[in-house]
């Protein structure tokens, strides 16, 4: 049953919103994208984006949706000065079972936040359906016999339940802080079940002046924590303008300090002292910046047994991972495919919301996995154990590890997980089933044995 699309309503400018602004814009006559924060005319750090001045990672698959939903922004990023780094080629990596050989693998595009940001909504900005709201915020949900129906939103600052807003469909985009909860349970809505996850892993971050002349023969460092005991991972990625990224991470709230002699102090506790000596001469650009929301948490709004109709939610939203492993942006991009794939196959909006969230939570399973996995490594985790599954699973992962370290095949498979371009179901295939089974590698002894 075909129905009219006349008006969508996105709420929140997070990566999820925007690329969901971009999909809805192909299906109906208007959007509006609502966001709380006034978007600057120019590129700078804004309120929303919580974690814009620490590391973040697109993987290859995310990238490709992206370039498939703004063909040429791949060029764009380039002519910003954006570098490239492969996986593992260009960098030294230190996994929880030793140093990784620099096979070549995957690539990424190594940008700030900020510059993703600005990139896309530039691009936003020509799409002659679409009006973005920026400065206001939603108050709550209209909604008639069951179905959704618009919004109620004010400009920010300002008090009262705020305007109505009406709309064929609805989509949450507002991230761990969403109030969707609260609106439902306004309207009548049960309490929704969620999973919380919490490794009580904080973040600490800083941008550097890459030394002129600087060239030890690799662009990136990725030093892991060596779970259950090794606490702490750092990490340094080049961005455009000639500067590094640095954020170092804590799990059990074992934090790193945000003051400059401390930041470089647990640098240099980290299992290898190479990020420490790459800094610790060279020029800081920025303050150190921390961050600690970083539990998995997952609304389980495909359980509920009675939900409004156009009305979906998607992602952190929806299902938000620890960002130490750097899944959120592809999982966003591909929920957005989702999105895109629902609205073609099926002309009833009513039926949108149950189809969309349990292909967006199937797919978000195999992320999810990878997260909780790792954080359940660790006593100090809330919300859970490590059942007996998770330990056996845990241990043969150590072993398809160790094995990536050294193999290049494996490697392969393990970064494709990594990438989320296949599922963890892939590293249980036969080659990788037998090769971890029966192989015996020399795991290399330090940076300097890294190259095969």
């Amino acid at each position: 049953m075909t129905q009219p699309r006349e008006h969508a309503v996105v709420i929140g400018g997070s990566l999820m919103g925007l690329l969901s602004a971009r999909i809805l814009a192909d299906h109906f006559s208007r959007v509006t994208l609502i966001e709380r924060d006034c978007f600057a005319e120019a590129l700078e750090s804004r309120p929303g984006l919580g974690q814009a001045r620490h590391l973040h990672v697109l993987w290859s698959r995310g990238l490709e949706i992206a370039e498939q939903l703004f063909p040429g922004l791949e060029d764009e990023l380039r002519a910003a000065d954006v570098p490239e780094v492969r996986v593992p080629a260009d960098m030294l990596w230190l996994t929880s079972a030793g140093w990784r050989r620099r096979f070549a693998s995957t690539r990424l595009l190594t940008f700030s936040r900020d510059l993703l940001d600005w990139t896309v909504r530039v691009r936003l900005a020509k799409i002659q359906n679409l009006r973005v709201l920026a400065g206001h915020e939603v108050t709550g949900l209209l909604a008639d016999a069951g179905a959704v129906t618009g919004v109620e939103v004010r400009e920010r600052g300002t008090t009262g339940s705020g305007e109505p807003l009406t709309a064929d469909l609805v989509v949450d985009a507002t991230g761990r802080s969403s109030k969707t909860p609260a609106w439902l349970e306004r309207l009548g809505y049960p309490a929704v079940r969620q999973t919380l996850i919490d490794p009580l892993l904080g973040y600490a971050s800083r941008t550097y002046a890459i030394p002129s002349g600087f060239d030890p023969g690799w662009k990136a460092l990725y030093l892991q924590a060596d779970p259950p005991h090794g606490t702490r991972t750092g990490a340094l990625f080049p961005q455009e303008g000639g500067r590094w990224i640095v954020s170092l991470f804590g799990v059990g709230e074992d934090y790193p300090p945000n003051d400059g002699d401390g930041f470089l102090e647990f640098a240099k506790s980290l299992r290898s002292p190479v990020l420490y000596e790459a800094i610790r001469d060279a020029e800081p650009l920025t303050s150190i910046v921390s961050y600690r929301r970083t539990a998995n948490l997952r609304r389980h709004y495909e359980r509920m047994p009675a939900w409004p109709r156009r009305f979906l939610v998607a992602g952190d939203a929806l299902c938000a991972f620890n960002p130490l492993y750097g899944q959120g942006m592809t999982v966003a991009a591909k929920s957005a495919l989702t999105l895109d794939a629902c609205l073609r196959a099926d002309g009833d909006l009513d039926r949108l919301a149950r189809r969309f969230h349990r292909k967006v939570i199937k797919n978000a399973t195999g992320p999810w996995l990878v997260a909780t996995g790792e954080d359940l490594r660790y006593d100090t985790t809330r919300g859970a154990a490590a059942g007996v599954r998770t330990r056996i699973l845990n241990r043969y992962v150590d072993r398809v590890q160790s094995l990536a370290n050294v193999d290049p095949r494996v490697c392969d498979r393990f970064i494709d997980v990594l990438a989320l371009t296949a599922p963890p179901q892939s590293l249980f295939l036969p080659e990788v089933l037998w090769r971890a089974a029966t192989a015996r590698p020399r795991p290399p002894t330090g940076p300097d044995d890294l190259v095969p």
